[in-house]
This record gives C-alpha cells, structure tokens and sequence, in this order.
C-alpha cells in the first residue's frame, strides 16, 4: 500500500522546512516561559504529596501499636481463669484506661457480642456497634464524633472467641501531624501550614474538615496501606496549605501567536520553491528517450535499474529470513534436547539404520549451527561396549526397527579409564523424520552400583524414609509435651502437698511410667533414624549427646528380661542423682544387651549392674581423660550346673570397641568362662554437676520469660516454675516474647521451646542474645533433636521434671548468684 501512495517532492520539502520552523518556534517560547516563572514556584504540591504519605504511614504505625496494647491489655483480663469475675475485669481495664488516655473506652465481648466488661463504667453500647467483623482477627470500623474509630481484636478463634474493642478518643490523632511536618523537608512557610483530614472508608470524616469537591487550592491525598497485622482500614489522608495564593491563568499573546505562524508558512513556502527546483531536474533524467525509439513506450533507465535493484533485494530478504527462522528453530530444538539432557542425566541419539550413522547434540557447543552434532558409525558406538555385548546391542537394535515401542538393553562399557566396569542403559526407540524416512532413536544413561538409590525405587525409598522420621519426630514431639505435662504437674503435687504413704507411692509410679514413657520414645527415634541424631542427617551423632545412665537402664531392663535373660534375676544398684553420661542413650542400650547375650551364652545365672560417680577433683582413671566420670560394674552369678554354653566372644570384643568410641575405659576382670562369675567395669566420661538451686531464704528469685506454644503445656511449666519461687511472664510464639522484650527486656532468663511453628526457639535465641545479651537462653527440646549450633545454650530435654526446672536454672541465674 504504501508503494502506491505518491507525494511531491515539492510538498515534502515545503512540510520539511515548515516542520522545522514549527519546532524552533516552539522550543523559543518554551524557553521564554520558563525564564518568566517566578522562582521557587511549584515546590508547594511536592510537599503536600510528602506530608500525606507520611501521615498515612504514621497512622499505620499507630494503627500497629494499638494491637500491641490491645493484646497486651488483653493479657490482664486473666480470661482463662474462670474464678475471675467480670467486674473484676472491668477494674482491670479501668486502669488500663487510665494509663492510656488516647481511648475513650476498652470494652470485652463475649463470641455472641455481648459486651461483658467496659473500662470507663459508662453503658455499654449495641453490640453492633462494636464488632465490626466477627470472622477477623482483627478489625477496624469508623465510629461516632466522640469516638473517631474502634479497633477489635479476637482473643481467639474469631467468631468464636472473646473479644477486645477500644474505641479512641478525638486526642488519638493529637501529635502526629506535628511530628510529620518536622519530618517534611520544606521551607518553613510551606511546611507550617500544612493541615490534615483523615475520611473513614465510608467517607465520614475522622479528623479535621474534609477538602471541598472544587477547591481549586492545592491538597493531596494518600491512602493508608495497613500492617503486618492489619490490612489497610481504608482510610484516606488529605493535605491540604490553604494559606497558598492562587495565581492568576496567563493565555497566550495573540501578537506572539501571529509571529509565529507567519515563519512557519514562509519556511513552507521557501521548502515548496527549492523543491521544485530539484524535481525539474530529476523528471528530465527520468524521461530521456533514444532517438531512435518515439514511437515505442518511454522507459526510464532509473526506474529500469530501480526496479532490478528491488527485485534482488527482496530475494536477498527472503533468503535471509527463511535461514534465520530455520536457525533459530533449530536452536531451539537443540536447546530443549540439551535442558532435557542436563535435567534427567539420559544421553540422546539418532541411528539411520540405512547408513548405519549415529548423530547427538553436543552439550560444548550449544546455539551453533555447524558442529553442534556431532555423527559416527555404529561399528565406533559398539567399540565403546565389551566385544560380548556387542551381538546384544544389534540384536536389540534390530527388534527396534520391527516393532513400535522402548527396547531397553543394559551394555558394559570397555577400554581403560574412569569408564571402564560401567554399564550403560540405552533405550531404542523406532520413529521418522519429516521425509518419512525410518530412524531410530536412543536414550543412553550410565548405571553403577552406587547410583542404585537414584532409581525411582530408591527415590521412593528415601522420600518414604523423610517423611517417616519427620511423622515421628512430630510424634514424639507432642507425646514428650503430653509427659512434660504430666511430670510438671505430678512434682509439683509431690512438693506442695501431704501425701498419705499410699498416695505418694501411687504419685511416684505415675513419676517412674512417664519416665519410662520418654525412653520408649527415645528409642523409637534411635530406631527410625538408624542411629544417627538428627533426622535424615548421615553425619555422626552429635557431640551434645548425652544419657541419664539410671533411667535408661531402669527403661530397658524389661526389654532384656523379656527377650534375652529370660528366668535370670535382674539386679541393679544405680543411684538416682548420678551425673549424666557424655554419649547417647543408643551405645549403653548396645553395651547391656551385649553383656547380656555374653552371660546367657555361658549360662551364668543372674546379671547385677552397679554405678558410682568419679569426681572432677579426684587423680584421672587409667586410659581416661581428666574430669567428672562414670563408674559402671557389671557382674553375675556362677554358672548353674548342667547348664549348655554357648561362647560368643565378638560380643566382649563389641563392647569394648563401643566404650572405646565413646571416649571411655573398659577393664575385664573375669569373663566368665571358668568357675569364676563374669565381672567388668566400664568407665564413661561425665557432665559436670550443675549446682542445686532451692527456695531458701537470702536468695533472688528469677524473672523468666516462658516461650511454649502449646497452653496446656506452657501453662504447667509456669506452675511449676512458681512452684520453685520463680516469677513467670508467658509468651504464645517467638513473636510474641519478642514484642514483650521490645517493652520490657529486664529478665534473668529465657526458657523457649524448640519446635515452636514459625520461629523456632534456636531462631529466638539466636535474636534474643544478639539484642539482649543479658539474658541466658535455655532450649527445651526432645533429647538429640537439637542441632550442634545450640552448644552455646542451656538445653533442657523433654519430658522434665521440676528438678530438672531447678537444677538447669542454677546455670541461668545472675553471675553473682550462680557464684555464690
């Protein structure tokens, strides 16, 4: 279309120069303009658009510090705690109120919305008035003149739960405009004139009058954009300088308007007369004719050699997009087989089973269209394989070419090299190609012993075994919280009160089952995880293992009296106040049923297992590093007789070498194979003994920040620290402790709970030292769930008891008491 529209060289001379005249013209008024602007002028709308953003995001910030104190005063209200009375709590919000005058009132609703308690004692309003949204966690409604807003916060499950509703006073708004216009970074007269209106997402106005619809002044609104907690209310933010002067509209000058268009019609004029010049020229080449051709039709050697010119072009053009369209398909082709390549780890090929020719993509070198595949023949494929399998890969070939579908065939590679003893899987599959010619196609993928779990059967296998250790590790988890529960509470009944012998004996086999409890799952982890410490980790176990040697063997005694000694009597003599025995629960269970198979095979009647601690202070034990150690005497009685031996000494042997790893000392005094009863003594490496923490007078008690997600639990462990003197602040979640330190940080100690959602308790620990290096961190976990970073804090292992409470926190108190 646009070869056939023709426009004189004349008149696109004359638009040319006229262009050009229009566009000078322009540019000199527009320079004019700006040199005649006042100066200074138009800083005004800038810091209006300035002050609005930051008085809507100041209103966030207050908006987001309102749930704080919300939450907080919610904390007061002691609502689970059903001895308490609504008036009582409407007292509680009195003076909340009182300390916080920017409320008008704090009102607690019941889930129906019936209001229960109100904190100025004034008559409660309607319901409706004061739920805005029952479903919300968080809510906020405009309200009358003499309450701008209400803010609702569930303490709970919303719509099911209690709720919190302050209602701000008209002071609420008082301060932040004038901290906004110090924060504006304008001239002062600009600055100190600014005002403010805030409109509620119905349009009522919630502090100061709203700007008319044609104010022709200038303001400018923002809108709020809400908070982490809180999306945005709807609120809009108006600034507004009334004391700004509006100026007059200047129109342009009709004398400078004339001007103007009278240059621009004498360039037109002098483009049209040039052009024309220059076009008589040109028709006068175009139409010279031969003499000896009038009669014949005039043919212009320009347009002649115009049009052959064209002509090549345009097959030049079609050539070179034909080549760029099949180059870029093909590259794109090749990088789909190289992206399927690297991702699934299969090699591509391509046989022509005429020429006997195999052709891949070379990964080196992507994108070229020359040398990207690479060809040979299939007698330097089968070189590549052991001359045995070689009759298999035609074979397997040939079967490709009769029959649709894969043929898979499994071929050893030869010659010397990292190659060499591998087997290559190579999968042929019959197709054409777009001539219609038959080929075949391969996929190749080299297969080692070691490579076995890549299979989809060992693919399957590993995600089975992650998702096992992580159901059991949540298992465990809550079974340890629901003991933790029950031992908290049962020794704090055991301290506080008088028990009849029956009663305290009853109390104190409840005491021993939940401990046995916490060993059986101990020892589901260590079978799930195969011994190793952390879940799904191959490393070795972790260097803060550590094992109550009474209470493991006292919980896997059973197990060797049902399955391995049978009718033999079981004594033990383990004091309950040892130290903790520096390895894992898993090498001493290994250590007893090995001392155990050992005296039954050699028909020894009875298996007794004796302890002692070895002090720090005391000269070091052969073959033993110096520090606190265990003393452990293992013995039996003599053999019965007539009784059938069965020697196995790989069993000694075991134990030994187990000792050995755990960094110990073993000491056989008799094996037991003569007329002599079996003895050993086994030493282990122990944990320093943490000094005893009681009630007794002249001592400080400490200020503890309790982190536990779980209330029941949370909720026992606060008694039981109160129990032992102790004040307790409680937080929800990680968040939650760290809003209450953000108000008040002056706490001795912090005890959190590892597998808290969110944030765990080592994310929180590794945030609270770094902002409050005054507080000792103490993480409560399942024993060996946590990770080898958490050595730089107290640990508490889960299920504890409340001496557990007292003796860990004789670590965590001030400096002065801990050396006192």
């Amino acid at each position: 279309m646009l070869d056939s529209v023709r426009i004189s060289l004349k008149v696109l001379n004359a638009a040319q120069l006229a262009g050009v005249a229009a566009a000078a013209f322009g540019l000199a008024w527009f320079g004019g303009a700006l040199s005649r602007a006042p100066q200074g002028g138009g800083t005004e709308r800038p810091a209006l658009v300035q002050a609005a953003r930051a008085y809507a995001d100041a209103l966030d910030e207050e908006l987001g510090a309102s749930i704080a104190e919300a939450r907080n005063a919610a904390l007061l209200l002691r609502l689970d705690d059903p001895g308490v009375t609504d008036a009582w709590r409407a007292s509680r919000l009195q003076d909340w109120l009182s300390f916080n005058p920017r409320y008008r009132d704090a009102v607690l609703l019941a889930p129906d919305g019936t209001p229960r308690a109100s904190g100025r004692g004034v008559p409660l309003p309607q319901a409706a008035t004061l739920v805005p949204a029952r479903r919300a966690e968080v809510a906020v409604a405009a309200g009358p003149e003499e309450a701008p807003f209400a803010l609702t916060l569930a303490l709970g499950v919303p719509g099911r739960s209690d709720s919190l509703v302050l209602r701000a006073a008209p002071a609420y708004f008082d301060g932040i405009g004038e901290r906004v216009r110090h924060g504006v970074g304008q001239g002062g007269g600009i600055r100190d004139g600014i005002r403010f209106a805030v409109a509620g997402a119905d349009g009522r106005a919630l502090l100061g009058p709203l700007p008319a619809a044609g104010d022709p002044r200038p303001h400018e609104a923002a809108p709020t954009r809400g908070s982490r907690d809180l999306a945005s209310p709807g609120w809009i933010v108006t600034a507004s300088s009334p004391g700004i002067p509006l100026a007059a509209p200047a129109g342009p000058d009709p004398r400078l308007m004339a001007l103007g268009l009278a240059l621009v019609l004498g360039a037109g004029g002098l483009g049209y007369a040039l052009g024309g010049r220059v076009s008589a020229r040109l028709r006068r080449l175009a139409d010279d004719v031969p003499g000896d051709a009038l009669d014949a039709a005039p043919v212009s050697r320009v347009r002649e050699i115009a049009a052959i010119s064209g002509t090549v072009r345009d097959r030049t053009l079609s050539l070179d997009s034909r080549l760029a369209g099949t180059g870029t398909g093909l590259d794109r082709v090749r990088g789909r087989l190289t992206t399927f390549e690297a991702m699934s780890g299969w090699t591509c090929w391509e046989i022509d089973p005429e020429t006997r020719q195999v052709a891949w993509s070379d990964p080196a070198g992507p994108g070229a269209l020359a040398g990207a595949d690479r060809v040979a023949t299939m007698a330097d494929l089968a070189a590549r394989f052991e001359p045995a399998d070689r009759p298999l890969l035609d074979l397997t070939l040939a079967a490709a070419l009769e029959a649709d579908g894969p043929h898979d065939v499994a071929l050893r590679l030869r010659g010397p090299g990292p190659d060499s003893a591998r087997r290559l899987l190579v999968r042929f599959l019959r197709g054409r190609d777009a001539a219609g010619r038959v080929r075949v196609h391969a996929l190749s993928r080299a297969i080692r012993e070691e490579d076995a779990p890549d299979t989809p059967a060992g693919a399957n296998e590993r995600r089975r075994n992650l998702v096992l250790r992580r159901v059991t590790d949540g298992i465990v988890h809550d079974f340890n919280d629901v003991l933790t529960v029950v031992l908290a509470n049962l020794g704090v009944l055991r301290r506080q009160t008088a028990l009849d012998p029956r009663q305290a004996a009853l109390t104190d086999a409840a005491l021993a089952g939940a401990h046995r409890g916490a060993a059986l799952t101990r020892r589901l982890l260590g079978l799930v995880r195969g011994g190793t410490e952390a879940a799904g980790s191959d490393q070795p176990p972790s260097p803060l293992a550590s094992s109550d040697l009474a209470a493991t063997v006292a919980a896997f005694l059973p197990f060797l009296q049902a399955n391995v000694l049978r009718e033999a009597p079981l004594v033990t003599r383990i004091p309950d106040d040892l130290p903790r025995a520096r390895c894992g629960e898993r090498l001493l269970e290994l250590v007893l049923l090995n001392l155990a198979f050992h005296t039954r095979d050699l028909g020894l009647h009875g298996f007794a297992i004796g302890a002692a601690a070895h002090p720090a202070g005391a000269p070091p034990l052969p073959g033993m590093p110096e520090g606190p150690a265990l003393r452990i005497l293992f013995a039996s009685g003599r053999r019965a007789p007539g009784a059938a031996t069965r020697p196995s000494p790989r069993a000694l042997d075991t134990v030994a070498q187990l000792v050995r790893d755990a960094g110990g000392a073993w000491r056989l005094v008799c094996d037991g194979r003569g007329e002599e009863a079996f003895l050993a003594e086994i030493w282990l490496r122990a944990e320093a003994r943490a000094p005893e923490v009681t009630a007794a007078p002249g001592r400080a008690p400490l200020r503890i920040l309790l982190v536990e997600s779980d209330s029941l639990v949370r909720a026992s462990v606060a008694e039981a620290l109160g129990e032992l003197g102790h004040a307790v602040v409680q937080a929800a979640s990680g968040e939650h402790a760290l809003g209450l330190l953000a108000q008040d940080a002056a706490f001795d100690a912090m005890i959190a709970d590892q597998a808290m959602p969110v944030m765990t308790g080592l994310q929180l620990a590794a945030t609270v030292v770094e902002r409050h290096p005054g507080i000792r961190v103490v993480l409560a976990s399942p024993h060996g769930q946590l990770p080898a970073s958490a050595r730089r804090f107290l640990r508490l292992d889960k299920p504890f008891r409340p001496e557990d409470l007292a003796s860990v926190l004789g670590s965590a108190g001030p400096a002065a008491d801990r050396a006192a």
